[in-house]
């Protein structure tokens, strides 16, 4: 889950699912559901603040092979 320092958004780095060869863990963007930006407060489609990205085919789950998200 992304966050502010007072001066810029950090975003973590991607980490493998070891018990889901394919797939890593992505930072979302968010900052506890909420997206940056914008003129009023937005709800993030993911709960946590990271999805779970299959390498191969480039697509973004809630957890691995769970709800699709889109593509990255």
């Amino acid at each position: 889950m992304a966050y502010w320092d007072g001066e810029r958004i950090h975003y973590f780095e991607s980490q493998p699912l070891n018990n889901y060869p394919g797939w890593e863990l992505i930072d979302c963007g968010c900052c506890a559901g909420i997206k940056w930006g914008g003129e009023y407060p937005q709800e993030c489609n993911c709960n946590s603040g990271m999805l779970a990205h299959h390498l191969k085919s480039g697509v973004l789950a809630l957890y691995p092979g769970g709800p699709f998200v889109g593509r990255k």
